[in-house]
């Protein structure tokens, strides 16, 4: 039988892939503790222009997460990722992630990663494919 790796033991900010003097822009109520976390692993503040290695952005409606995609894709550089961090299911703004992919597709974004921030919260990655970077970005 196939074995797991157990992540339990990684920080949230370990499973964000966040490192040192990265250009990071945060978008939404992610909580004090997280934003702490963040900010004392790269280092620095958060950006707000300009070109991103990552954004971070909590969205409640598949509205919300379009938005996002429409504002930090054009921002992110080739090898950058944009975390949508969403509710999980039971929460009020719950928004199942598999309605996020085929937006983020027409973006020119594909989604490889998904982890739990939290027990009331989880995220999905969405990356540039190899096959577009260095290509004119979408919109």
């Amino acid at each position: 039988m196939a074995q797991t790796a157990d992540y339990s033991h990684r920080s949230a900010v370990q499973k964000l892939g966040i490192e040192p003097g990265q250009r990071v822009e945060v978008a939404g109520d992610l909580g004090v503790d997280l934003r702490r976390d963040l900010r004392d692993a790269l280092g620095r503040g958060f950006v707000r222009s300009g070109e991103l290695d990552a954004a971070i952005a909590l969205v409640e409606t598949v509205e919300e997460a379009e938005e996002a995609m429409v504002a930090y894709r054009p921002r992110l550089r080739d090898a950058g990722y944009l975390w949508l961090v969403t509710w999980k299911r039971g929460h009020d703004g719950y928004v199942n992630q598999m309605q996020l992919v085929a937006p983020a597709r027409r973006l020119g974004l594909i989604d490889n990663k998904t982890c739990s921030i939290d027990d009331e919260r989880s995220g999905i990655r969405f990356v540039i494919p190899r096959a577009l970077r260095g290509a004119a970005r979408p919109g």
